[in-house]
């Protein structure tokens, strides 16, 4: 399994996976994988609905009904999934607590990424938005929308990768440019 990493998250054990040709069918394994990879025997995750739901985490497992999850917990890490929506990586430097987040269209319009900082609450928030579809293929801009709710949040330094998953059908999946029939990216997040 191949992997991407961001100089913004440096010190923290974070991965966004990369299209695996072959692999489609394995998609339910990944989250398994990603986190044996990295060292880790379990994760937290998010159903992801769809929503602004956001729970605070500090055991692994699913969490049914959230788009959004936030730990405390060193040595469990978070996982999204994602195929065109914005993986939101968001983290304190000032407190040991990270947020991952699944930001779609309607997760967007439902200010999800406002409502992860408001449960959140840090002092020193540094946010990352990840490959996800560009306005170049959607339409709605949503890294232009997360950067706002991101600011209007508190959160000051905000890094955006302005990949579009679209555009590079190489390195990653994109439900849109593929009409449904693709994978899954896996973006993992953890306190070390």
């Amino acid at each position: 399994m191949r992997y991407e990493t961001f100089a913004p998250l440096t010190g923290y054990p974070h991965a966004f996976t990369l299209r695996d040709p072959g692999d489609e069918t394995r998609a339910a394994d990944f989250p398994v994988q990603v986190t044996k990879d990295f060292g880790y025997s379990d994760f937290a995750a998010a159903e992801q609905t769809h929503g602004n739901g956001v729970a605070i985490v500090n055991q692994s497992g699913t969490v049914a009904g959230v788009d959004a999850l936030i730990t405390r917990q060193c040595g469990l890490p978070l996982i999204i999934r994602c195929a065109d929506c914005a993986p939101v990586f968001i983290i304190d430097r000032a407190a040991p607590v990270i947020a991952l987040v699944h930001s779609g269209k309607k997760g967007t319009n439902l200010n999800v990424v406002g409502a992860t900082v408001a449960a959140m609450q840090p002092r020193a928030g540094v946010a990352f938005i990840g490959p996800s579809i560009g306005a170049c293929h959607y339409e709605m801009d949503l890294w232009t929308e997360i950067e706002a709710q991101l600011r209007a949040a508190g959160i000051t330094e905000i890094h955006n990768s302005r990949i579009c998953t679209a555009c590079h059908l190489d390195r990653y999946y994109s439900y849109r440019a593929e009409r449904g029939q693709t994978g899954r990216m896996f973006a993992l997040l953890a306190l070390a």
